[in-house]
């Protein structure tokens, strides 16, 4: 399986002196993008559990970080008690309705909005290496263009692998391969045979 293949070569790129220190990159930040067929949503959950097992500072000298934004979101959300308002303004309003909303509490328009702080409180140091599954549970509800161009200012000198659901170009995200949001991304394409096809 294609699957099975980039995860094995994500985790070979991962133990390389050059992914951990950011080296060869003409000074550009260390932020990939690993995209993946939508179909094997469940598996790459497993192969991300793995990898994050795998990789410990104890087992293998990589302090490896997995933020999962989804569960970020809900528990923003259930800070400010908010998640029965949403599940009533969805039935009445509608999805688009709940995602502005929820884009409105995160404060996503700013630099440090609550998602920067709440990695922020998470990262507990700052030579981690990160993952950060944007799953397709975020579908309407965040634009993972949104939540690349703030982590720079947190997670500058390590490297952020970022899980797509649907095609990366090395320019711009396809999610799903059918929705094209037309924001260029800083972003390294890890897996070619998926992830580079033309998302015109």
């Amino acid at each position: 399986m294609n699957l099975d293949r980039d995860f094995k070569n994500l985790e070979e790129k991962m133990r390389t002196k050059s992914f951990q220190n950011n080296e060869g990159l003409s000074n550009e930040v260390g932020y990939y993008i690993f995209a993946y067929d939508p179909k094997e949503e469940l598996l790459v959950r497993d192969r991300i559990n793995e990898l994050q097992k795998k990789f410990t500072l104890a087992k293998n000298g990589i302090n490896l970080k997995v933020f999962n934004i989804y569960q970020m979101i809900i528990k923003i959300i259930d800070d400010f008690n908010y998640r029965d308002s949403f599940i009533q303004m969805e039935k009445e309003e509608g999805i688009t309705e709940v995602a502005e909303q929820v884009n409105n509490i995160l404060e996503m328009t700013e630099d440090d909005n609550l998602i920067v702080k709440e990695v922020q409180n998470q990262l507990q140091d700052k030579k981690q290496k990160s993952l950060l599954p944007v799953l397709g549970k975020l579908f309407l509800l965040l634009r993972a263009h949104k939540v690349l161009n703030t982590m720079h200012q947190i997670i500058d000198q390590n490297p952020v692998v970022m899980f797509y659901p649907g095609r990366y170009d090395g320019l711009n995200l396809r999610m799903f391969n059918e929705i094209n949001d037309h924001n260029y991304y800083r972003a390294f394409p890890l897996n070619k045979d998926w992830g580079n096809q033309n998302v015109d």
